[in-house]
């Protein structure tokens, strides 16, 4: 059992109820160190705090202001949070279509981690897999693009220049893409699909559709550029055949892949760029607001972009650091 693992069953047991009565880092690292000895140091104990308390699944919550962590509580099935398992475990992909669906999502991740640029998921629902209709206020993924330090030979770590430059000339510090993943679309439903995307991603800088099988129907992507062009919004194709990614690893598996053993993921895809989206000029801070109160993963999302600048060091919160 991992560490991630050991600490999700343990936690339960140490932390308070209440946010008033919330543990401190130092205490709980005491604590936790009562149960498993000292095989982990301090930064690693604190990481997996962290780490965790994005997570809408887990049992550690950090407290909104100030320091400390509580026990988060479970809400019951048919609101937003998610009462069990975190979706990419390996026993919530038995369904098809799920299971092709989380594979995607670790496929995108780890292209975007290529580039550079940091996913985060929203699309989780009280039945811990993800909603494969999706919603029509959140995108499946926002992806983080920082100004990043290219002479650092450590971490990743952000240009701090250009990061107070923005700052002062009021600009967003961060870039944030809102990303709807669809399996596949047909002439039939491809209008639903697109403005579904717009709608979800409408609050965002910059929104994006992906697909995972390619595109051959000429009139079909004709369809899509025009709508793309007419709406700002990028559209791109991975170019996988569904029963491809039948035949993959399991996504956590995708997501722990090293760089060498993905390459092979990335040779079976044939991606195909129909438009690219066209930036807004502002975050529409007023509709993040409301989100952040509605959905859980969002609030989980504003707390993840507020750690990352104050630490000035983008984190990868998805399934774990990359090996």
């Amino acid at each position: 059992m991992n560490l991630r693992e050991q600490l999700r069953h343990l936690l339960p047991e140490i932390l308070p109820d209440d946010p008033a009565d919330a543990i401190k880092g130092t205490e709980l690292i005491r604590l936790v160190r009562l149960r498993l000895g000292d095989d982990y140091s301090d930064a690693t104990l604190r990481y997996h705090f962290s780490i965790l308390s994005y997570d809408p699944t887990s049992p550690i919550a950090k407290v909104d202001q100030g320091q400390g962590y509580y026990q988060r509580q479970k809400k019951p099935a048919g609101t937003n949070g998610i009462s069990r398992a975190n979706l990419f475990d390996d026993e919530n992909e038995s369904d098809q279509s799920v299971s092709r669906f989380l594979r995607m999502v670790a496929i995108y991740e780890r292209l975007s981690l290529q580039r550079s640029r940091y996913p985060f998921l929203l699309n989780r629902n009280s039945s811990g897999a993800p909603s494969m209709e999706g919603e029509w206020d959140i995108p499946d993924l926002v992806v983080a693009d920082w100004d990043l330090d290219a002479g650092s030979d450590e971490a990743p770590r952000f240009d701090a220049a250009m990061l107070d430059l923005r700052r002062h000339l009021g600009g967003p510090e961060v870039g944030i893409s809102g990303v709807q993943l669809k399996l596949s679309v047909s002439i039939e439903n491809f209008s639903a699909d697109f403005f579904q995307a717009l709608s979800a991603t409408r609050w965002t800088l910059q929104s994006e559709i992906v697909i995972a099988e390619g595109l051959k129907d000429e009139a079909l992507v004709d369809a899509l550029r025009g709508l793309g062009h007419q709406f700002g919004v990028g559209i791109s194709s991975l170019g996988i055949q569904l029963t491809q990614l039948d035949e993959l690893p399991s996504a956590k598996e995708i997501r722990a892949m090293s760089v060498g053993e993905f390459e092979s993921v990335h040779n079976l895809l044939q991606i195909q760029r129909i438009t690219i989206p066209t930036p807004r000029p502002n975050i529409d801070w007023t509709a993040l607001n409301a989100l952040r109160k509605k959905h859980d993963s969002v609030a989980a999302l504003v707390r993840w972009l507020s750690d990352c600048l104050a630490k000035r060091q983008p984190e990868w919160v998805g399934g774990g650091a990359l090996k």
